[in-house]
């Protein structure tokens, strides 16, 4: 769709529902809504997978290990969205080798009661088990770990591609780039004005990652949401790509540390908290944080010493905290919000893309209190954009 010319009349067109972001949460709910009989508009102001967005790169870490079991269930159903995928399309989207957990007793011992209660088979392991399990990973005698079967890696612009497809055969219109200006609330419908026409329909679900925060408040909503600038760097090791992925937790003296294989480039790690670089929205592209590469490659030489860290490249994007790094979602008449990825939303993608579904037809759900924007952080909460990662 061409951009309409200056002083045009925008043409108004309807929908059943509105998406406004397709990045991997809006492309997912896209897919979803369009598969239950939905007429769905998607629009997105800068395009699928764009190096300016949250939903780019090579890859996103899977796992089953958390500490709620409301995500650990989420997980689960995620993977089963994703097996759908690749039999549906005939292609490969998930590296399934497993992942370690290290961290502290209390973390980790957290993280296999809500594996349990979520029917999620986990591994306990000691320091010569998880030597065994990854034997380039450096532990000390007494340490401790997890290891789960169902865990590794989500190739995410195979993924990407995969939801587009899936969405655009289920009948979703999807348009970019094509940028919301306005959006206005009525009693019974809400109208999307954009760079190129206006849209009517029931429902607008607001996916817009870190530029969640204005497309809300263009309705009145204002929640605690802090968009940050993450880094990854990719390591050139391909005697790593068959090994588990790991997260080595926050701990007191020291930030968190994860890490996955990826095909044909080797190995992925990155801090679990973005920089301290504000985000800028009209920021098109991010330089390589330096110093931050030269502490992860300390890191390394401490945790995997016998890795010569050689680094392919180092990719810089977006995520966007909420102030107890659960994501924000829920509906306000016929807005429905969906934003607050806190840096671990990507492995989510089909499941999520169900449940905001869900949440546009008013479907109960006994999750959804997880990421009501009524739950006392959200109320009294302040987001921090270099948070940790937590979850």
């Amino acid at each position: 769709m061409s951009p309409m010319p200056q002083g045009a009349a925008l043409q108004t067109e309807h929908a059943d529902v509105v998406v406004v972001g397709l990045g991997v949460v809006g492309l997912s709910t896209t897919g979803a809504l369009a598969h239950r009989g939905h007429r769905v508009v998607g629009i997105d102001r800068w395009g699928i997978g764009h190096p300016v967005t949250s939903s780019t790169g090579a890859s996103r870490s899977i796992r089953l290990a958390y500490d709620d079991v409301r995500y650990v269930r989420l997980a689960r159903a995620a993977f089963e969205g994703w097996h759908r995928l690749e039999t549906a399309q005939d292609v490969t989207l998930l590296l399934e080798t497993g992942q370690v957990d290290l961290g502290p007793d209390a973390k980790l011992e957290a993280l296999a009661a809500a594996m349990h209660a979520g029917g999620a088979p986990f591994d306990e392991l000691d320091a010569s088990d998880v030597r065994r399990r990854f034997p380039e990973l450096a532990v000390q005698t007494g340490e401790r770990g997890l290891f789960h079967a169902d865990a590794g890696t989500v190739l995410a612009d195979a993924a990407m591609r995969a939801l587009t497809t899936d969405a655009a055969a289920a009948g979703a219109d999807l348009s970019m780039p094509e940028r919301c200006v306005a959006i206005e609330v009525g009693s019974e419908a809400a109208t999307v004005t954009t760079d190129r026409r206006t849209l009517r329909a029931e429902r607008v679900v607001i996916a817009g990652g870190p530029w969640s925060g204005e497309l809300l408040r263009m309705v009145g909503i204002e929640i605690p949401l802090a968009p940050a600038v993450a880094q990854v760097t990719f390591l050139e090791a391909p005697e790593l790509v068959d090994r588990p992925g790991f997260v080595d937790w926050l701990r007191e003296d020291r930030v968190g540390v994860y890490g996955h294989p990826v095909p044909g480039i080797g190995y992925k790690v990155a801090f679990d908290a973005a920089s301290t670089e504000p985000w800028q929205p009209d920021v098109e592209t991010w330089p390589p944080d330096l110093a931050e590469q030269v502490r992860l490659i300390a890191w390394l030489g401490e945790r995997m010493p016998a890795i010569e860290p050689r680094v392919a490249f180092t990719q810089r994007h977006p995520w966007t905290m909420t102030p107890d790094g659960d994501f924000a979602i829920d509906r306000h008449g016929p807005i429905v919000v969906a934003a607050g990825c806190s840096g671990h939303a990507f492995k989510f993608g089909p499941a999520l893309g169900a449940l905001v579904a869900d949440v546009a037809e008013g479907v109960s759900r006994n999750d959804l209190e997880l990421f009501s924007l009524d739950r006392p952080a959200m109320r009294t909460g302040h987001a921090s954009p270099s948070a940790p990662i937590t979850r």
